[in-house]
């Protein structure tokens, strides 16, 4: 059993919360073969809003939990494939731990989502349109530090979902219990 920490029961229930739905919808949208299906339209852009706005609060969502529970450690130690891109167009790929991501997620000065093959394929529009291959998410964020970071949106979550079974453990060693096994 870990140390007892002072902790706001129900701040980390909010930040629990918020970062299991966060990354159920952000799954549902990552793994999805059928938004092109319906055509082009305001919804395609708004299902890219809405990815990018559900990031920042899984970011914010995680962050605050680990600094609450101490635990930046956690998300220190685990690791996802990333590519980095100089201005020049040279790639670097290497792993990246989880929390500089969540730092990068929330400090980015851009945030783009490729869910659509085409956007790798063609500078056409037309051709884009017509291109019907959909892949896994993945997100490129740009920063002062860096000109842009990409990794796929599944890895990024399967790692804050392997976090959240180790901050659940820590919640429930300090009397506080939020995962579904509880209920």
């Amino acid at each position: 059993m870990s140390e007892k920490l002072k902790l706001n029961p129900q701040l980390c229930k909010h930040a629990y919360d918020e970062a299991v739905e966060r990354i159920a919808r952000l799954a549902a949208y990552a793994t999805s073969r059928s938004l092109k299906i319906l055509g082009f339209g305001d919804y395609f852009s708004l299902a890219e809003e809405l990815c990018k706005k559900d990031l920042i609060i899984l970011a914010i969502s995680v962050r605050r939990l680990a600094e609450m529970t101490k635990s930046t450690s956690e998300l220190k130690n685990l690791r996802i494939k990333a590519m980095i891109t100089d201005e020049r167009g040279n790639h670097t790929g290497g792993q990246e731990n989880c929390w500089d991501i969540v730092g990068n997620i929330l400090h980015g000065v851009e945030i783009d989502v490729f869910k659509d093959v085409g956007k790798y394929i063609s500078e056409d529009f037309m051709e884009i349109m017509r291109n019907k291959d959909e892949i896994d998410a993945a997100i490129s964020i740009k920063s002062e530090k860096f000109h842009k970071k990409m990794f796929k949106l599944t890895d990024f979550l399967r790692c804050i979902n392997e976090y959240l079974d180790k901050a659940d453990e820590t919640l429930s060693d300090n009397g506080i219990f939020v995962s579904d096994l509880y209920q």
